[in-house]
């Protein structure tokens, strides 16, 4: 059962496994979060010739189909991208890959792969990820396109963000135990007057009132009530 994670891929090292329309895409999308990418096929797409001349990726010119290549370089990767129509050596690619510990996305075969590649957004801030793990790629456009709208005329979200990550650093920066601070994530996100400065965009109060709601519970002079259930 696969389990969504954002992970950091600054530096990390990826092999895509086919140079045409869908390995181009992956390399792309590898390359503009940071990972170094070198992509195998016996030809490339111009964007992958153009990476390559401007030093942004690597190109290894081989058969994709060269399984003694494979198990010599797969152990050096950190994912391993197969971006290839022939499905044949997906099993030889995920049992070196399963011995090496290295990460396999199977293009080719959304229901068989270990990483999923899905369609992503976010505005200021706030991040998501759609996948339907190979029901249907349109769909979960389609769904990714209503989340961002959705995001992006909802300003109310983003100022609770800001004034929530405010609170987030404060309480950090001044020692709050972490339990107490669990709780009062909850508590002051819930405190209406709190809500009723986010509604009229007053951020900067809200932080105020937040920091005043902090203070005044780890002093004790608010209690936290026994019956609120987190």
């Amino acid at each position: 059962m696969r389990i969504p994670l954002y992970i950091d891929f600054s530096n990390k090292k990826v092999l895509v496994i086919g140079g045409g329309f869908v390995g181009t895409s992956r390399a792309k999308k590898f390359l503009e979060y940071g990972a170094k990418v070198f992509v195998l096929s016996k030809e490339f797409s111009e964007e992958l010739l153009d990476l390559s001349r401007d030093g942004k990726i690597s190109l290894i010119k081989d058969d994709a189909l060269n399984l003694d290549l494979l198990k010599k370089i797969i152990p050096d990767y950190d994912l391993v991208v197969v971006a290839i129509a022939d499905t044949s050596i997906n099993e030889f690619i995920k049992k070196i890959s399963r011995k090496y510990r290295v990460l396999v996305n199977l293009a080719n075969d959304a229901k068989e792969t270990e990483v999923v590649v899905p369609f992503e957004g976010g505005y200021k801030g706030i991040r998501f990820a759609v996948t339907t793990e190979g029901k249907s790629g349109v769909v979960a456009r389609k769904v990714r396109d209503s989340f961002q709208k959705l995001l992006e005329e909802d300003e109310q979200t983003i100022f609770f963000l800001n004034a929530m990550d405010h609170l987030k650093k404060y309480m950090k920066a001044n020692n709050v135990p972490v339990n107490l601070r669990m709780r009062l994530y909850f508590i002051i996100s819930s405190n209406e007057e709190f809500r009723r400065l986010i509604r009229e965009e007053k951020v900067d109060e809200a932080r105020v009132l937040a920091e005043k709601l902090v203070k005044e519970y780890v002093s004790g002079k608010r209690k936290i009530e026994d019956e609120i259930e987190f």
